[in-house]
């Protein structure tokens, strides 16, 4: 038996996987110290040109992180590929989802504390759950 029915990938698959993980990494801290501790570095005023410029910059590494999914999806084989869209399809539809679920609370007259960070994490948690499903049960 090769290495790659022995392991279930090449060493290049491999090589690809570890990139995408240290560059979504460096996105995902880029963003979380960005997002956490530049508001609190830079005290704005609240509407002002550098309190938009403030808000607006942890969206830097979430363009990095864009990117580094991207460029996984087009280094990775049909499998794989076919598994990301997948996971982000169910994402995207589990975020439209508590979308509207807001939207039609709010007709309801109900309250929904910062509905933007549900559908956000909703849909990102999704997705994450979602790949790791659908990649175990296409390996198997």
């Amino acid at each position: 038996m090769n290495e790659h029915t022995t392991r279930g990938s090449t060493p290049q698959e491999r090589r690809a996987s570890r990139r995408y993980m240290w560059e979504i990494a460096a996105g995902a801290v880029g963003f979380l110290v960005t997002f956490l501790f530049l508001p609190e570095l830079f005290t704005t005023e609240p509407g002002s040109p550098a309190a938009v410029a403030v808000a607006l910059v942890p969206l830097v590494p979430v363009v990095w992180i864009v990117i580094a999914l991207i460029r996984h999806v087009r280094r990775v084989d049909e499998l794989q590929r076919g598994v990301i869209v997948l996971s982000l399809a169910i994402g995207f539809g589990a975020a439209m989802l508590i979308s509207l679920a807001v939207v039609f609370l709010s007709t309801a007259g109900v309250v929904v504390a910062q509905p933007e960070w549900w559908v956000f994490i909703g849909g990102m948690a999704v997705w994450g759950v979602t790949i790791g499903v659908v990649s175990f049960r296409a390996t198997r």
